[in-house]
């Protein structure tokens, strides 16, 4: 495929991004409270960057006092503002460089395309209950005293102590979305500090998720307008994720509503524990039994008045109804192709949430060889290009493993970049053996929400059924 060929290829501005993001990284890793000159020349580097912009004069501030040991929770907050900004910079460009490539048009954001470089830095600034202000203020203080002590050297004596706090955030359903962050970025970190080796920190990732979390203590989460749209949702694919404490599904497919066709999202998450760690993770999600049945015999799903939001994300309520079948490769085929022409709204994110790591385009492919390289499946297309299988995506619930990858003739997937360079998530594949049949993630979960008896002896009715216990007892 033509595409793939120019794909990889960055332009020196989004190299100069990352290398700059690389840097500043370097001081997590020392910690704050340990840079030398050449950290503290970085810090001038990213003031210098931001000259001009509404998020000048804060950086600033926020670099004086660091350089000079006054350390206040504030200025880390500003730091997670304007690295996140890079990294939303990075998502514009690269989203645009993919879809001018797939001759896809970019889709305009209800939101606009201004970056959050540009959006003015509002410390507190959405009104939040008073015992949710003391929590977020914990957690700030809680990412400040990592910074300051580095990933390099951090222990466990730094960590322990938030625990109460974060049972504290668990319980809380306005900050789930923090709780299921810091839930996942506090038991890695426990699991691999301290540090033997610090050319070994995924300093990239742990300063994404400090990111992530610090950026979520300065303003909660606010959820755009929803309207009600009635019409027939095809369901093309599911991403499937989890840790030992969370996990979570996006189902992604074609809505059909008011005369025209929109690529949408639709996520449901669950918390769990480590011993709910196979298919039993269905169970967590009772209500998405009908969306998971249709998806299992590709049917349409027929939807009356349920919310969607500007982003594209459908919020699913929990019934929808079964109508005629439809070919999952045939409909990616037609909209998801290279220069495949067919009008199409796509999925769109919100400013706060642009970053390289949540780049999922869809993508219909054939046409190609598998090949093993270092361990790695990689589609070839011969002097067209190569793109590799994003192996470490693929849920090891998944019926979809890089065996059957390696004995397909089509995929449908989504591009994403990790790592410098962009790579193929297969959702679903057409397999050619004795018969040629599809087979995709999440093709058996309602085999096991439907099954008789499916919570009796399982982990997660044992759970349920001790917690009701305890519920009635007190």
């Amino acid at each position: 495929m033509a595409f793939t060929s120019a794909l990889n290829q960055l332009s020196e501005s989004n190299q100069v991004a990352f290398e700059l993001i690389a840097d500043l990284d370097e001081c997590f890793i020392i910690g704050f409270a340990n840079l030398d000159q050449q950290h503290l020349e970085t810090l001038k580097t990213w003031e210098r960057v931001f000259t001009g912009t509404p998020l000048e004069q804060s950086l600033a501030d926020a670099i004086a006092a660091i350089t000079a040991n006054e350390f206040v929770d504030q200025h880390f907050a500003v730091l997670a503002t304007v690295r996140g900004s890079i990294q939303g910079s990075l998502f514009d460009t690269l989203q645009s460089q993919v879809k001018n490539l797939l001759g896809r048009c970019l889709t305009t954001s209800p939101f606009g395309s201004t970056p959050i470089a540009e959006v003015e830095f509002a410390y507190e600034a959405t009104e939040v209950p008073n015992n949710l202000k003391v929590l977020l203020a914990s957690v700030r203080h809680w990412l400040m005293e990592i910074a300051l002590v580095g990933y390099a050297r951090l222990d466990t004596a730094t960590l322990i102590p938030f625990l109460g706090t974060l049972e504290q955030i668990q319980a809380e359903p306005l900050l789930i979305r923090q709780a299921a962050l810091l839930t996942g970025y506090f038991n890695e970190l426990m699991r691999n500090i301290p540090a033997v080796d610090s050319q070994v920190i995924p300093a990239y990732r742990w300063v994404d998720l400090w990111m992530q979390a610090m950026l979520g203590t300065v303003r909660l989460p606010i959820l755009p307008k929803s309207q009600p749209i009635t019409g027939n949702l095809e369901i093309l694919g599911l991403d499937l994720r989890q840790h030992a404490n969370l996990v979570s599904f996006t189902a992604y497919g074609l809505l059909n509503a008011n005369n025209q066709t929109q690529f949408v999202r639709l996520t449901q998450s669950a918390y769990k524990v480590d011993a709910i760690n196979n298919e039993q993770i269905w169970l967590l999600f009772p209500k998405a039994a009908d969306l998971l049945e249709a998806f299992a015999q590709n049917r349409v799903l027929i939807l009356k008045d349920i919310p969607l939001l500007p982003t594209g994300d459908l919020l699913w309520q929990g019934q929808g109804e079964l109508g005629q079948d439809y070919n999952l490769m045939e409909r990616a085929a037609k909209f998801f192709a290279e220069n495949a022409g067919d009008s199409l709204t796509y999925c769109t994110v919100v400013p706060s949430d642009r970053h390289p790591i949540q780049l999922a385009e869809p993508i219909f492919l054939n046409n190609y060889k598998v090949v093993k390289k270092d361990e790695n499946l990689i589609l070839t297309w011969g002097d067209g290009g190569e793109l590799s299988i994003a192996s470490e995506r693929i849920s090891n619930l998944s019926e979809l493993d890089l065996e059957t990858i390696a004995k397909s003739i089509q995929i449908f997937g989504l591009l994403r970049f990790n790592a410098g360079k962009w790579a193929i998530q297969p959702l679903a594949a057409t397999i050619k053996g004795k018969l040629i049949y599809t087979i995709y993630t999440g093709k058996t979960a309602a085999q096991v929400i439907s099954r008789k008896d499916s919570l009796k002896g399982s982990v997660v009715g044992i759970l349920q059924e001790r917690s009701s216990r305890l519920l009635r007892k007190g």
